[in-house]
């Protein structure tokens, strides 16, 4: 009965290894995306702010 137990502990280990990596992918690979689904209405965002200067220096560099 042991084996049963120690076979699904290493299971249940693997699959939450493997979900942490992949979220951890997902997060490192797009990081912008997490502003998608806030609450707020973004005022103060840092993230905003920072999207808005990154379109703002784009504007003046091909204008």
């Amino acid at each position: 009965m042991e084996n049963y137990q120690e076979i699904s502990v290493y299971i249940i280990l693997a699959g939450t290894f493997l979900i942490a990596g992949y979220k951890l992918y997902k997060k490192l690979t797009s990081p912008v995306k997490g502003c998608n689904g806030c609450e707020s209405d973004c005022s103060g965002c840092k993230l905003q702010d920072l999207k808005k200067e990154i379109e703002e220096n784009k504007g003046k560099k091909t204008g």
